[in-house]
Formats: structure tokens, sequence, C-alpha cells
């Protein structure tokens, strides 16, 4: 940034007196081993002498200062006229800082890393010596990592959409079960891009990121749970935490189930908010309503960070150390496109006082009370990449699933919590995934998601021990839903959806098999809780502020005039025979940084074959081009993995081109066994 554009972001004014001006600082911050991580601070400017200030630290690999610059920057500057000095630092081999990427995510050298940083930052002149963490996903995740480290100046965190998990609720192995992300050919392309801020390609780039190994080998190899996960799991010993934990998650987030876990185990000062949103903030989340989060994140901070601030004097006399705040959802319509949800935020104790189990025997009005389903390896589509998406109508992957439903409602029934299931099934393969989704019928006969859960079986009785049943064995999926908030209007029934497919979020199943659920034997319990009064929600959530867009940025439009997004679904006929199906997300970024320009395209496709369910895929296609002073760099991830009955064929291929000519092409290549998945 030059002094000119410094002094104009310092001179701002939001219309708040309080507000501080600021000065944007990079620095390198060096570790034990000499190498060096890239920070860039948001420094306010004290109003008087021997001012100091609190800091607040994001800490992860998603490159400061290329395509995330153009969103950190209104949220980091407006901490900084909070009064934070609010710092981005990248983690050791990704964005601007020195080395090779770590092995894995949240490594023990990313943490080793971390504490240093947090010392350093503390000891910053300007600093009054405390830390805060916090962040969205990754940065959330590691939030939780740092604080069962304890470092000494690390007072508070703030983990926005994180787990306590790894393993069962992450996004690597959904409800246990194998699940390919976009987001992985996100972090595995990313991987492999150059350093800024000068992309150079010299023999350390290529030996440190675009030529080492990708991550996806290493997740697809431990697909059973165990010490690679739980070493990094909270939810193996909550008592590593002692300092306060601000958590914050969405009901169209797939982590919110782990977010209100860790409310429950966790011991000391805990505030956990539960709103409408997906994998988003909440003040530009997807759907609304918003809110300023940045106001209440940093009123919160303050009463740890900041001794003697109101915030903290007033928590001080506090008696009340867990906060809970939800969105209540008011039922409305299937609305894949839904903007603003319907209902309100409401504060209360958690589960809420008067909460009543209300049970639904599952036994079917007409028909027999075990029913049968031939699996079909392309079903479940509509439920989207994970239990984070907003949804359109379930009645098409409905028809082809098992399902129960009750009469139409007399009276609204409100349901805050995790709805339970006992189902009696069996099938003819032992390899059977199940997938249960609670659903709301309306009368005009479409079908809003409200929540729902994968089964593995292997994984029911021992997770350290897994075992499948035998063929045709019945026994029992007895476990809770994803945590959800739902209205159930007079007039609407309740709908409980089971089948064995449910593509994208979960890899198929190797066996053409016959399902079978035992309704009759069979249980539904909902959380109800009693009828509440509006007068009790919550009215006094900040709006949201505008904020400084990044300098020397805007977005541009993607050649071709291409759409910012397309989902296509398609059909191929293979072998002469068998039909595959396939479903293809597409998303486009165009932006200009500074004198360089970002063309980014990501493409990921699932395909299956109902009559060869062994026989599925998945290929990610990634593109990111760099175009600054008539240089042209281009570089381009593909992850195939194909499986068969017993393996999973993997490769990922990195090309580097620069002004149309390739300069590099890297391929890896594994065979993975399949293991229980």
């Amino acid at each position: 940034m030059t002094k000119t554009a410094s002094q104009r972001a310092s001179s701002e004014k939001l219309g708040r007196k309080s507000f501080y001006r600021y000065r944007v600082v990079k620095r390198s911050l060096t570790m034990p081993d000499g190498l060096k991580l890239a920070a860039t601070l948001w420094m306010p400017c004290a109003k008087r002498r021997g001012e100091t200030f609190p800091v607040l630290l994001e800490y992860l690999p998603y490159r400061k200062d290329d395509t995330f610059y153009v969103g950190d920057y209104p949220c980091f500057s407006y901490l900084a006229q909070l009064g934070f000095i609010s710092v981005k630092v990248d983690i050791r081999g990704t964005g601007a800082s020195e080395g090779a990427y770590p092995e894995r995510e949240y490594s023990d050298i990313e943490m080793e890393d971390g504490e240093e940083v947090i010392r350093q930052l503390a000891d910053l002149p300007q600093s009054n010596g405390n830390v805060g963490m916090f962040g969205v996903s990754w940065s959330g995740f590691n939030s939780l990592q740092m604080a069962m480290r304890r470092p000494p100046a690390l007072k508070a965190i703030h983990a926005v959409h994180a787990s306590d998990d790894l393993f069962h609720d992450d996004v690597h192995y959904i409800d246990g079960n194998l699940h390919l992300d976009p987001y992985h050919l996100f972090i595995n392309h990313e991987l492999g891009l150059p350093r800024t801020p000068g992309y150079e390609l010299d023999a350390s780039y290529f030996r440190q990121r675009f030529d080492k190994e990708p991550w996806i080998f290493t997740y697809l190899s431990n697909q059973r749970d165990g010490e690679f996960w739980r070493r990094k799991s909270l939810r193996e010993d909550y008592s590593r935490i002692n300092i306060p934990v601000y958590l914050m998650g969405g009901l169209l987030d797939g982590y919110r189930t782990a977010t209100v876990r860790m409310f429950q185990k966790l011991k000391g000062d805990v505030r956990c908010d539960i709103g409408p949103w997906n994998h988003s903030c909440p003040d530009d989340g997807t759907p609304g309503p918003n809110w300023e989060w940045l106001d209440r994140m940093a009123s919160w901070f303050r009463r740890y960070l900041v001794p003697g601030s109101a915030e903290s004097l007033a928590w001080s006399k506090s008696q009340k150390r867990k906060e809970f705040m939800v969105f209540v959802r008011d039922g409305h319509a299937a609305d894949k496109e839904i903007e603003t949800v319907p209902g309100y935020f409401h504060g209360f104790d958690y589960p809420v006082k008067g909460t009543r189990r209300k049970k639904y025997q599952l036994s079917p009005s007409a028909g027999p009370a075990v029913q049968s389903l031939t699996y079909k390896a392309f079903g479940g589509t509509a439920a989207g990449t994970w239990w984070g998406d907003t949804t359109g109508d379930m009645a098409g992957d409905d028809a082809e699933s098992l399902f129960w439903e009750s009469a139409p409602l007399k009276r609204a029934s409100q349901i805050i919590g995790f709805p339970s299931v006992k189902l009696k099934v069996s099938a003819s393969s032992p390899s059977a995934k199940w997938t249960v989704r609670l659903e709301d019928v309306a009368p005009d006969g479409t079908v809003a998601l409200v929540t729902g859960r994968l089964f593995n079986p292997a994984f029911l009785k021992d997770r350290l021990k897994p075992a499948l049943p035998a063929a045709n064995e019945w026994y029992e999926l007895d476990g809770e839903l994803h945590f959800t908030t739902w209205t159930f209007k007079p007039g609407h029934k309740i709908r409980l959806s089971v089948s064995n497919a449910q593509l994208i979020m979960c890899w198929p199943s190797p066996d053409r098999m016959v399902g079978r659920v035992d309704f009759a034997a069979s249980v539904l319990s909902l959380p109800v809780v009693p009828a509440r009064s509006r007068e009790q929600e919550v009215k006094d959530l900040p709006a949201v502020k505008p904020k400084r867009g990044a300098p020397f940025s805007e977005g541009l439009w993607y050649p071709q005039d291409k759409p910012e997004s397309e989902v296509k679904q398609r059909r191929r006929l293979i072998d002469g025979r068998s039909t595959e199906r396939s479903h293809t997300i597409v998303s486009r970024q165009a932006l200009r940084i500074k004198e360089r320009k970002f063309y980014i395209e990501n493409q990921n496709s699932w395909a299956a074959c109902d009559e060869k369910p062994w026989l599925a895929r998945y290929t990610g296609r990634a593109t990111t081009s760099m175009v600054s002073q008539g240089r042209h760099v281009k570089h381009r991830t593909i992850i195939r993995v194909v499986s068969d009955k017993t393996k999973l064929n993997v490769s990922v291929t990195r090309y580097l081109s620069v002004n149309g000519r390739t300069l590099r092409k890297r391929q890896f290549k594994q065979v993975i066994n399949r293991q229980f998945n």
C-alpha cells in the first residue's frame, strides 16, 4: 500500500467518533528455525500517549495477498477501527510465507509456529500483551487447536463454523462416510500456487509447493477413525481448553452439530450463536437475516482482552457464564434461492426449558410394515454437497426413497435441538450406507429439508473397531440427526425419508443391493419446545455496518461472459448397456488486485452408475490465471478419483504455463484400498 492510500485509510470516517484511525503494515515473523512467516497488521493509531491495544489473530493458509485480500480488508480494517491490532498470517509454505507446506491440516509445525506468532504479537510495543484468535472454518479449527496448547498470551478465541471431531464431523468423512468436497479441489490446488507477492517460479517453489505431494492422498488413506484424527480432536478431552470460547454456527452449515456439542461440553465462559446461514459470516451469510458480527465479537473480546473496559467490568459482575442464542426458523416453503428465512433470534439456556421428546411410532398407515428399496447409486443429489446447503423441493429424491409421514398436523409444532431415530434396517449387502432426512411436507406436496444424517453401519458399535453387519442381518440405526430448529405448521406433515444413497455427500457403496426398513419397529423422536411469544426474541443485534473496500481492487467480468456459477446434470451410456449420471458444479471469479488480474474457475463433478455402483468417480478441475505486465501465469489442477469394488484410483495432475507455453507438469498417483466406504 502506498503512503497516500494508507493516509486515506487512516482518515476514513464511518460515522462513529469512537473509531480509531489505522495504518496497514506488512512484516515477517521469524520462527525458531529461521523460517519467515508473512503477516499483515492493521494497526490502530493511538489517541493518547502510551495507549496499547489487544491483538486479534487469524492464522491460515488462504493466501492473504491475493484472492482473500478482497474479503479480508473490510473485516480487518473495521476491527482496527474498533481498537484491535488485527493480524492475518499465512502458515508456512502458503501465500507469502517461506518454506514447504506442512504434511496435513493443523499439523504440529503449524501449531508450533502459531505459538511463536502469538508470543511475538503479544510483545509488540503497541500491544497490551493479550491475544485473541478468531476465524471461519480453518481459522476456527486452529483457534480451537491453539487453545488446547495453552500459550500464555492467548486469552480467548472465537471459532466460527468449526468442529471438535475431525473424523466424524469434518468435511473429509461426513458422519463417518467418505466425502469428496469442492474444498478438496480448492485446497489441493491452492497449495500448488506460487508464493506471493512476486510469484517467482524458482527451484524452491517447485520443490516446496508444485512438486510436493497433495494432501488428498493423506486423507483418503485414513478412512478409519483413530490416532490420526483423535490426537487433533477436542472431543477427546474438552478440559484441554481453559480460556473463554465464543462459538458460532449456522443452521445450514455442516458443522452446526459440533458447535452445539462444544457449547454443552466446554466449561467456563462460553457463548454460542447459531444463525440461519450456511458456511459464511453473519454480516453477509446466506440466507439472512444478517447482523454485524464484528461489533458483537469485539464487545465479547473486550471482556477478556481489555482489563478495566466497560465490558470487562460488567462481565466480572455477571453470574452467567454460558450464553446461547439461536435462530428459530418458522416453517417455510422449499426454496433453493431463499434470501431471508422467516423466524427470529432467541436467547435462552440450552437445552430449552420445557423441551419434551415427542415420539412417533413409524408404522405406515397403509402398506406392509417392512418395505424394500432397490439401491440406486446416483441418488440424493437434491440434499447438496453436505448438510450445509440451501435446498429446493426434495420430492424427487423422496421418490427414490422409503419414507414415513405423519397425518396433517392440527396445531403448530416447534423443534429446537437434535431429532433422533431408531430405525430397524437390513440390506442384502453388508456395505449398505444409510441416509435419513427429516422433512416438512406442505399441503401442496412440496417437500422442504429440515435436517438429516448419514449412517455408516461399520461404525455403529465401536468407531475404533469397525465391523460390518452380515448380509440380510437386521440391525438398528440409533442416533441423533444434525442440530436444527423448525416450526411445522398446521396442515403440514412430518416426513422421515430413508435410502441407501446420497451422492455428492457420500461416496456410493460398491454393491448392488436391496435395502429394507421395518417401520413398525422404528421410532422418530423430536425435541418439541413450548410455544413462546415473539416478544422474547433478541432485538438488539447490531445492524450491518458499511466498511471500506480493499484498496486497489475490483471485481471483473469473467471472460466470454460466463456465469459465476452453474449446476448441470447429464447422462451418458457406458459399455453399451449401463448409464452413468453425473452432477457438476462450476464456479467462476475474476478480480483485479493492484496491477494483477486473476481469473479463477473450479469445476467439481460426481458420477455414478446404478447398474454398476462400484464404478463411481469424482473429477475436479481448478484453474488460476494471473495476468500482470504482459506475463500470463496459469496454474491448473486436475483431481480424479475412480473406484472399483475394492480400490480407489487417485490421481492429481498439476500444470504450470507461462504465456501459453507449458513450463511444468507433475502427476501424483496412488491406488488406495477402500475401507468401509
